[in-house]
């Protein structure tokens, strides 16, 4: 036995009806369906949609394994970037005989200015403020010690006139031995 129903009710299942035909329609498009499954699942967390629970399990561990590559990238990549710091440490040390506190120094320069290598930073720094030189240890001439020391001391002008006629007397011998 049919049943009536009044217009405000039938109204009211009429505007179900459409809402349900535009869900359906999105819940089966294919482009469309897991962003509607998604927005179920947001509202009713405990409902069991198979197809996007599946789907959404799937890609948490793929996910899970992509941070996991990633991580390890990351990792390998800071040991390089440390081991690379440590080389290019040692070696400026090394070639411009800094010490601890000269490296740590040197490494504060950098930071402040953005330099990211020891050797440029360590040759420009050497270049505007250069090592003082340690002196040798036997830095005199000893010209005390020549043959002809006294004689020279004895009157320097008088040498020197003698060497210079003597030069020129071996140039004019030399030059006429060529002829």
């Amino acid at each position: 036995m049919p049943r009536q129903i009044s217009d405000e009710e039938y109204s009211y299942l009429q505007n179900r009806r459409m809402t349900a035909d535009f869900v359906e329609s999105i819940y089966n498009d294919p482009q469309l369906n897991k962003e509607a499954k998604k927005l179920i699942k947001k509202k009713y967390p405990n409902l069991a949609i198979p197809d996007y629970d599946l789907e959404e399990k799937v890609e948490q561990r793929l996910s899970a394994a992509e941070q996991a590559k990633q991580r390890e990238a990351a990792q390998e990549k800071q040991r390089k970037d440390q081991e690379a710091w440590n080389t290019s440490r040692s070696a400026a040390k090394k070639s411009y005989g800094l010490t601890d506190e000269g490296l740590t120094d040197l490494e504060k320069w950098m930071e402040e200015h953005a330099v990211a290598d020891h050797e440029v930073a360590a040759s420009y720094r050497h270049s505007k403020d250069p090592k003082t030189t340690e002196p040798a240890d036997d830095i005199y001439w000893h010209h005390d010690k020549a043959d002809n020391f006294k004689e020279i001391s004895a009157d320097p002008e008088a040498w020197a006139r003698r060497e210079i006629l003597g030069a020129i007397h071996k140039d004019s011998e030399r030059a006429r031995g060529m002829r």
